[in-house]
């Protein structure tokens, strides 16, 4: 169980970065697409890691649950 939580806070963390990433090069970049990068494609990888990340906290069972 624990490797199942793990793997799912690893991948809400590569999201999370990939996010930022990709908000941070846009701002680099003057140009309409640029916000459209920022917002939707930043913003969903952002939204998706975040809910992972909720996701795999929520859906753990505590020890007493699982015997």
């Amino acid at each position: 169980m624990a490797a199942l939580m793990e793997r799912r806070l690893r991948i809400s963390g590569v999201l999370i970065v990939l996010g930022l990433l990709v908000e941070a090069l846009s701002l680099i970049r003057i140009h309409p697409l640029a916000f459209l990068a920022f917002m939707f494609v930043g913003g969903g990888l952002l939204v998706a890691g975040i809910a992972i990340y909720l996701y795999s906290l929520v859906s753990v069972t505590s020890p007493s649950e699982s015997e």
